[in-house]
């Protein structure tokens, strides 16, 4: 367990660091698969020749993702470091149990992870199987959390 907790102003702008950061890698990828999908390279040479359709397929789904990644990232930007009483979207919550401690954001959409003031803050949304259990709990609270190894209660420590 790390000696030093996040704060809410820290986790937001790794968040925000790590959703810029694959929005560069993501608009070069999707530019590349569309390239792809119109260039004269993909140009079908038998009606078997599927290159065009498989890329453009790739090409549409990482404009989703690319999409769904630009309205994550806009509301990182707005989002507030008020203090929230439930959980609820924006609410950064930490859990307890007898075995381990775990930080969560809650988003809008569930996201990646990271590493703030050496503790791991993992981005998950309300309709995430957590998120379910976690929608309007308060400090305090017991949640059954479904895992791997069976269901675990955990404690709500923090809501901020």
């Amino acid at each position: 367990m790390a000696s030093d907790v996040p704060t809410k102003a820290r986790v937001v702008e790794r968040f925000r660091a790590a959703v810029a950061s694959d929005l560069a890698a993501l608009a070069q990828v999707t530019a590349d698969a569309r390239s792809e999908a119109t260039g004269a390279e993909s140009h079908a040479e038998g009606k078997y020749d599927t290159r065009a359709t498989e890329a453009s397929y790739l090409a549409a789904g990482q404009g989703r993702r690319l999409a769904a990644l630009k309205q994550l990232a806009a509301w990182l930007e707005h989002l507030e470091s008020a203090t929230i009483v439930e959980v609820a979207v924006g609410a950064l919550v930490q859990l307890h149990d007898d075995r381990t401690e775990r930080w969560v954001l809650v988003g809008p959409v569930g996201g990646p992870r990271v590493e703030v003031d050496g503790v791991t803050v993992s981005l998950i949304s309300l309709q995430s199987p957590l998120g379910e259990e976690l929608d309007g709990a308060e400090a305090g609270d017991l949640v059954e959390v479904d895992s791997p190894r069976g269901v675990r209660e955990m404690t709500v420590r923090t809501v901020t």
